[in-house]
C-alpha cells in the first residue's frame, strides 16, 4: 500500500469518526423555567443594605514601618 493511499484511508476514518460523533451526540434538553416568586415572597425580601464607607488606612510613609537604615560600613563578604 503506498503512503498516498494511507494517508487517504486515515483521513476518511477520521472523517467517519468526525461524522458519526456528530451525527450520535446528545441533543440538550430543553431549558427549564426558573421558579417564579409570589407575591407575598417578593414582600418578603428586604432590600440590600448599603455598603459601609472605606475606612482610613494609615499613611504609607510611616516612619515605624520602615526598616532600619542599612550599616555605614559592609561587608564585603569574604570576611576580610
Amino acid at each position: 500500500m503506498s503512503p498516498i493511499a494511507k494517508s487517504l484511508l486515515a483521513s476518511l476514518a477520521i472523517a467517519l469518526v468526525v461524522a458519526g460523533t456528530i451525527s450520535l451526540r446528545g441533543r440538550s434538553a430543553p431549558a427549564a423555567e426558573h421558579p417564579r416568586l409570589t407575591r407575598e415572597q417578593l414582600a418578603e425580601i428586604k432590600p440590600p443594605s448599603k455598603p459601609e464607607p472605606p475606612k482610613v488606612s494609615a499613611p504609607v510613609n510611616d516612619p515605624s514601618d520602615l526598616p532600619p537604615p542599612p550599616e555605614d560600613d559592609p561587608e564585603d563578604g569574604n570576611g576580610s
